[in-house]
């Protein structure tokens, strides 16, 4: 019985763990007001700058009646309309003659995509089959447009000599 009553308060005099590590922590700062949180949006741009490779020019310029028929799609884009509906509302704005801004403002209104195309007595399937091709083929130049990181990783260099050509003369 002495032993039991040793061992228990031997095991109250030991402190035991306050708290459990569960693979997260919390600094001090945590809770200090911090920089405002910016949502990503250079795959919008990227994609704004592929769309218009994929247009001619002078039909981006009589769609957004704009010089910078770029910062007109980043503006879309960045308000939710989305890729294919983007390319899908620049094709019916350039059949129908009316600007791109009319379209956008009445998209809602109309109840889609498939209301304003009925509206403006246009194929709703067609056209969105062809947006979906447009953005397609966007979409496979958008690498060229994406920002590239300037980190300052190096990758070794090596200062071995470089390896002999074979002679020709054989």
């Amino acid at each position: 019985m002495r032993r039991l009553t040793a061992l228990l308060l031997l095991a109250l005099c030991v402190p035991a763990a306050a708290q459990m590590y569960l693979g997260a922590e919390v600094g001090p700062d945590a809770f200090l007001r911090a920089e405002e949180a910016k949502s990503d949006t250079s795959g919008e741009d990227a994609f704004a700058w592929a769309l218009g490779t994929e247009v001619s020019t002078a039909t981006l310029y009589a769609v957004f009646e704009s010089t910078a028929p770029e910062q007109e799609m980043f503006k879309y884009l960045r308000r939710g309309i989305y890729r294919q509906e983007l390319a899908a509302l620049l094709l019916l704005s350039e059949r129908s003659a009316v600007p791109f801004s009319k379209l956008a403002a009445e998209l809602p209104k109309a109840g889609g995509f498939a209301g304003l195309a009925k509206k403006y007595k246009a194929d709703a399937v067609a056209l969105f089959g062809e947006a979906g091709r447009l953005k397609a083929a966007a979409d496979l130049r958008l690498p060229l447009f994406l920002v590239v990181s300037t980190s300052t990783f190096s990758a070794p260099v090596s200062t071995a000599p470089a390896p002999a050509l074979p002679d020709e003369k054989n």
